[in-house]
């Protein structure tokens, strides 16, 4: 039986970029999503000798301006600003009239246990109640949004403390949530989608996919600079569903990082984060919508394919089509990782051995396995992105909340920390025994913190 995760005290720097999306997925099919192509239909170029300069003038909006006012959000997630409004007016049934001295029970609606992910979130939830004396009641929706409604109904009827939603569509469940509030029962949602800042919710814990995917592009950069010399490597994508938060915002972050870390290297850094998002943004999007896309010398995007779904076999069907359409590919994107190993089986098949003929490394969520591929040097790096914040990490924020904490100012989205494993760091976070990449140390900010924090953002 494997331990949970448990938090550990890690330095990771927080970044403000964070997606729609938790991590995890749905593993069931998504009949929505458009054949797996790989042709490009129109390549672009960019000068990397030249970082974009769109963020000055168009009425002098800064970068993360520009960002913000993207229609297609998709690859960009939750973006936030770096002043947010006071959310304290909202009524969220707080404080509570409980103590930590009585019998508190906690209802928790799941999404699904369908992945690695989403059990490890229920399990080190049910253990974090455990250890405080708490009682869990769980119910697993499997994805079925109807299920889950019936779920907060029982849960509502049975009259819980506290309600803890792993939300199947949070803004179709959000009568539900004003009704506990009526009912004077606060409710924490875990993702995987965002708040609106007018909801009654305490809080929703979200892990950044964007910034998942930052981390890593920015690794990756580093790692092959000297061997890329002045050429562009040539990338292709296998997310899981083409028109998901997570699967655009991590390669998005990918591609983020990557200029920026590139562009710095090469000593012509861009002036910030968001003015290399700007480009990044650019780059992915084209790519999904055109097939392809260049940037001179630097990274040549040469396909994505859509799996469809977060499981292996997918994965590996639509990963022949890619490695088939682009054999001098030099590096893959698995969106997530339970796309890992079927991209990996396939490489194989073709006959090329993983991290000497091709790089692979995965988006999220440093499950064990994936670790075990960093160590056996299959797999060049994965971004963290911890279950355990919103299972435990949730049990704890009730857990103040009960011992004094006021939690009526937070965020509608709190964004957890993420940092990136790899070759180089993999002893320094590799455990048999854990069923994830540990948990950073992370204390939840309100939204004076916040501001204050980003104040020169």
């Amino acid at each position: 039986m494997k331990k949970r995760t448990r938090l550990l005290a890690l330095a990771v720097a927080a970044l403000m970029l964070v997606p729609l999306a938790a991590c995890g997925g749905d593993d069931a099919a998504d009949s929505n999503t458009p054949p797996a192509s790989t042709a490009p239909a129109q390549t672009d170029s960019a000068d990397p000798a030249a970082p974009s300069d769109s963020s000055e003038p168009a009425g002098e909006m800064s970068a993360l301006d520009q960002l913000l006012a993207m229609e297609d959000k998709l690859p960009l997630g939750g973006l936030q600003a770096a002043h947010l409004e006071s959310r304290a007016d909202i009524d969220k049934a707080l404080p509570v009239d409980k103590t930590n001295d009585d019998h508190i029970v906690i209802g928790f609606a799941g999404a699904s246990q369908g992945s690695s992910f989403f059990t490890e979130m229920y399990n080190s939830a049910q253990e974090k109640c455990d250890e405080y004396g708490y009682e869990l009641r769980y119910q697993n929706a499997n994805f079925d949004l109807n299920a889950q409604m019936t779920h907060l109904e029982t849960f509502m009827t049975q009259g819980v403390d506290f309600l803890v939603v792993n939300a199947v569509d949070i803004d179709s469940t959000l009568s539900y949530y004003q009704q506990a509030v009526a009912q004077g029962i606060p409710v924490i949602t875990c993702g995987p989608t965002a708040a609106q800042p007018d909801y009654p919710t305490v809080t929703t814990i979200l892990s950044g996919s964007f910034e998942s995917g930052y981390v890593v592009g920015q690794y990756v950069a580093e790692k092959l600079f000297d061997e890329m010399g002045d050429h562009a490597m040539k990338i292709g994508f296998v997310i899981s569903r083409a028109g998901d938060a997570d699967s655009n915002s991590r390669p998005c972050g990918f591609v983020s990082g990557y200029l920026q870390k590139h562009a710095e290297l090469s000593g012509n850094p861009y002036p910030g984060k968001w003015e290399a998002t700007l480009d990044g943004y650019e780059a992915w999007t084209s790519c999904r919508d055109n097939g392809s896309y260049t940037v001179d010398g630097v990274l040549d995007l040469v396909g994505y394919v859509a799996a469809g779904s977060t499981d292996a076999n997918s994965a590996q069907k639509v990963a022949a089509d890619l490695l088939t359409a682009h054999p001098d590919m030099e590096i893959v994107m698995c969106e997530t990782d339970s796309l890992g190993p079927g991209v990996l089986q396939e490489i194989e098949q073709h006959g090329m051995t993983p991290g000497e003929d091709i790089y692979v490394f995965c988006g999220a969520d440093a499950a064990d396995y994936t670790l075990d591929y960093i160590k056996e040097g299959k797999m060049l790096a994965v971004a963290s992105n911890a279950p355990y914040y919103s299972g435990a990490g949730a049990i704890e924020l009730i857990h103040d909340i009960l011992n004094g904490f006021d939690a009526n100012n937070l965020p509608a989205n709190s964004f957890t920390p993420t940092y990136c494993v790899n070759v180089d760091n993999i002893d320094e976070y590799y455990d048999p025994d854990l069923a994830f990449a540990p948990a950073a140390e992370w204390n939840i900010q309100n939204i004076d913190e916040y501001n204050a924090a980003h104040a020169n953002d």
